[in-house]
């Protein structure tokens, strides 16, 4: 797949890690072949998720719907062609900082 969109969440004092690996396995089941889930990682104060997808829009349009609403507003996503460090916002838009993987 062309592209790696990443689905980046704040880790806050009452972060519930149980909650964000069971939407990683909801992600996997509701993007099907279409749009690969391909794991998860922790950062000094951020958790990824990665999807491979030859379409981040739609990937992440689908992907939306399953944030549920104590991660929403901590949600950070942006995608990139795969093996480049260049990113495009997606969410929120119109964002002017960097977009970094930490």
């Amino acid at each position: 797949m062309k592209y790696q969109l990443v689905l980046q969440f704040l880790i806050t004092e009452n972060f519930d890690f149980d909650a964000i690996i069971e939407l990683e396995t909801k992600l996997t089941f509701e993007l099907g072949s279409e749009h690969g889930v391909d794991g998860h990682d922790f950062g000094s104060a951020e958790m990824n998720l990665f999807i491979n997808t030859n379409n981040p829009d739609d990937a992440f349009e689908k992907a939306i719907v399953l944030v549920n609403d104590q991660f929403a507003s901590t949600l950070k996503a942006a995608y990139r062609l795969a093996g480049s460090d260049q990113f495009i916002w997606l969410h929120p838009a119109a964002h002017d900082e960097s977009f970094h993987i930490t």
